[in-house]
This record gives C-alpha cells, sequence and structure tokens, in this order.
C-alpha cells in the first residue's frame, strides 16, 4: 500500500471516534416532580416557575401538582390522589409543603401525641416511604413564620421529619429571607402569610438548585401559564397542570434577566442554610401564623 494512502487510513481511524463524540449532543436530564400543598405552593404558580427556570437553563422538568387552599398532607395523603399518581407514574423528586403549625408541633415532645401533629407525622412518612419505593428523592418544603419562635418549632420539626424519613430540607423560609437580606425594601409577604411574585420566584430558583444541584445562571424566563392568586380556585382532585379553569389565555409572560440575576446571587450558601434549619432564625418580614 502507498505510504501516502496508508497514512491517510491511519489518520481517519484514529479521528474517527473524534468525530463520532462530536456528533453526539450529550442529552440534558429530564426532571419529573411531584409537589403536594397548599395556597403556598399555588400561589403565583411556583410549579409552572420552576418549569421555566428548567426551561431558561436547558433543563427540562415536568411537573404534577396536588393542592388545596389551606389543605394539609394528611388530607392530601388520605384523598389518594397524590400517592396514586406516585404510585402509577415515574417521579424524580416528590416535594412536600405541610402548614407550619402542623410541622412545628414535632418539636415539642409533648405535642407529637396530639392528633394533628400524629397526622403530619403519619403523611409525610406514607409519602416518603412510598416516594423510597419508587425511586424518588424526596424534599421537604420549610414555611414561614413572622414568630421566631415559631420559626425555630418549623425548623425543628423539618429537621426531624427529614431524619426520620431520609429525606431532604428544602429551605423556602431561608432562601426568601436571603432575599429579603438583600434587598430591605421588599415584600416578600403582602398579606403576611403567602408570597409575592418576586418570593415565588426566588422559591423556583432555590428549588431548581435543590432538584439538580446546581444553581442556574441568570436568564430570562419564558411563561404560558398564569401566576396564579391566592384565591384561585384550585382543586385537589385533579393536577394543578390540567385544570381548564386555570389554564389562563396562554399568553407568554417574560420575566427579564435583570430580575432573575438578584435571585441568583441571594441564594443562600448551603451551609449557611443547614445552620438556619438547625435552630438559627432567619430575618422574617412581620405576617400571621405560619401556613
Amino acid at each position: 500500500m502507498p505510504p501516502r494512502l496508508l497514512f491517510g487510513l491511519s489518520l481517519g481511524l484514529l479521528l474517527a471516534p473524534f468525530a463520532s463524540v462530536q456528533a453526539q449532543e450529550p442529552v440534558p436530564k429530564e426532571y419529573r416532580v411531584l409537589l403536594v400543598g397548599n395556597s403556598l405552593t399555588y400561589t403565583n404558580n411556583l410549579p409552572a416557575l420552576l418549569r421555566a427556570v428548567g426551561a431558561s437553563q436547558g433543563t427540562p422538568i415536568t411537573t404534577e401538582t396536588y393542592a388545596a387552599p389551606g389543605g394539609t398532607l394528611s388530607e392530601r395523603w388520605r384523598d389518594g390522589k397524590a400517592a396514586e399518581a406516585l404510585r402509577t407514574r415515574n417521579f424524580d423528586v416528590v416535594v412536600l409543603q405541610e402548614i407550619g403549625g402542623q410541622v412545628g408541633c414535632l418539636a415539642s415532645a409533648s405535642r407529637t401525641r396530639t392528633a394533628p401533629c400524629a397526622a403530619t407525622m403519619q403523611a409525610h412518612e406514607a409519602f416518603a416511604a412510598l416516594a423510597r419505593e419508587r425511586g424518588a428523592k424526596t424534599l421537604l418544603f420549610t414555611t414561614w413564620s413572622h414568630d421566631e419562635r415559631m420559626q425555630g418549632r418549623i425548623n425543628g420539626g423539618m429537621r426531624k421529619l427529614a431524619k426520620e424519613n431520609d429525606a431532604t430540607v428544602f429551605n423556602a423560609a431561608g432562601a426568601i429571607a436571603s432575599l429579603h437580606k438583600a434587598q430591605p425594601d421588599s415584600t416578600p409577604y403582602p398579606d403576611g402569610t403567602h408570597p409575592s411574585t418576586q418570593a415565588s420566584l426566588m422559591m423556583a430558583v432555590a428549588l431548581y438548585r435543590d432538584i439538580t444541584g446546581n444553581a442556574p445562571a441568570p436568564k430570562a424566563l419564558r411563561m404560558n401559564a398564569p401566576l396564579l392568586p391566592v384565591n384561585a380556585a384550585v382543586s385537589a382532585a385533579t393536577p394543578l397542570e390540567t385544570q381548564s379553569a386555570l389554564a389562563g389565555d396562554n399568553k407568554v409572560t417574560v420575566v427579564p434577566v435583570a430580575l432573575i440575576e438578584p435571585l441568583v446571587k441571594a441564594l443562600p450558601d448551603p451551609k449557611d442554610e443547614a445552620k438556619d434549619v438547625e435552630g438559627r432564625d432567619p430575618v422574617q418580614e412581620p405576617g400571621r401564623r405560619g401556613r
């Protein structure tokens, strides 16, 4: 074989693997997330904001949400809708959001025997066990309170639930408090209880990080789902995402990068978040009892 032909053939064989690698684009991981909660989850449509953050990062996120105004986790377990979804569909992450007072009682040994406290313990245990069985990670959504002692109880209750159920704390309260510290003139809870749009955006950014393990890069968001008000006619009988009354007009809302960048910068360090949950109360704005 002529030397030039031999050299060309050898070079082609050497370059072929590299060409093959370059031709194969990495497939982004898709995250399937089940959310269970009440108005703190559906106000401003946290699931849709989470999907929008994922889309901005090139990370597909699908959500299925079961929520009702003032609903407790034990009610959602008893009605069976979220549990049936978890049994029959595949999810990577399950986010459980309980009323703060229901969780706060767990920090007191004497109150854990009360019926509401026992009910929330049983519901968390049931959801977390089913999630483990189905190969999903469980995140426990830490809610907020204007009262320092109550916040400490909520944090203590979350710590107890996470330890007993092999779950991870999603410190939503700490993320919003960190934003409020960075922007003292902001109003995280306009009615004293429910998050502002900015606070919900902050939760979406923090939740994306806790789900994927990576903080998002500051990028504009595009949403074609409505930012639901507190009094939205939400039903826990079907997924939030399938309820036609909540579908809106499909107009696209753009959240510019200038509004997202401060949120990403304000994300608390995970080590500091752990300290918050361990008992150091984050800065809170005055409001009503934790939900």
